[in-house]
């Protein structure tokens, strides 16, 4: 990463969408782990895949900058 680069790839917690009950700096926190990229600060892509008749989602988290996917997880519908 180039040193100019580094300097607006820093996030700050009031850069930060509205969420509901994000009062605390350790909430707000958790929030900017699981939005944006560890790496480059990038607010991630979500993508959410299912098939049909199945009770399960696929959630994938992506960075467009980095072009890495940075979390995958299944959830299973109730």
């Amino acid at each position: 990463m180039r040193s100019q680069d580094s300097a607006n790839s820093h996030l700050k917690l009031s850069d930060l969408p509205r969420y509901e009950k994000t009062e605390n700096t350790f909430q707000k926190a958790f929030i900017a782990l699981q939005c944006n990229c560890v790496l480059c600060a990038t607010q991630l892509e979500l993508k959410l895949t299912s098939e049909e008749n199945s009770i399960e989602v696929k959630e994938e988290a992506f960075c467009p900058q980095c072009n890495i996917r940075m979390r995958s997880k299944s959830h299973t519908v109730q």
